[in-house]
């Protein structure tokens, strides 16, 4: 059953509680092996290495004294993983991703007709935790 964004929230390391969010992805992947012989019609593949991925988030711009951007601005530049959590809005207690990682990308947009925003890029490091409680 499909589940609504709304209530989804992501809280990480020294910045605390992203506010105002527009958009999260996960993204994880996995390297693949060649094993592809002369004796094959096709490519064949097996699993490689599991890559926990990055997290990427855009939020509106708060550069105020309590906004968030100078928080993430201070995780960027300490330059050292810190806990992510990303909690979905699914159950009343909600399903969370968990892991570690460090911002690699801080960008802000500031275009002449619309709102500021962040894009913020995380990279994951070691064995994300899916914790489904639905």
């Amino acid at each position: 059953m499909a589940t609504h964004g709304k209530g989804t929230t992501l809280v990480g390391g020294t910045a605390g509680t992203i506010g105002e969010v527009t958009n999260i992805t996960i993204n994880e992947t996995m390297e693949t092996i060649d094993v592809t012989s002369m004796d094959s019609d096709y490519r064949e593949f097996i699993a490689g290495w599991h890559d926990a991925g990055e997290i990427t988030f855009t939020c509106n711009y708060d550069g105020s004294a309590s906004g968030v951007a100078d928080k993430l601005h201070a995780s960027y530049i300490a330059a050292t993983a810190e806990t992510w959590t990303v909690t979905f809005p699914d159950a009343a207690s909600g399903s969370k991703f968990e892991c570690s990682g460090l911002i690699t990308n801080l960008s802000t947009a500031v275009p002449f007709d619309d709102k500021i925003t962040q894009d913020v890029t995380i990279k994951l490091t070691g064995t994300p935790v899916f914790t489904d409680l639905t």
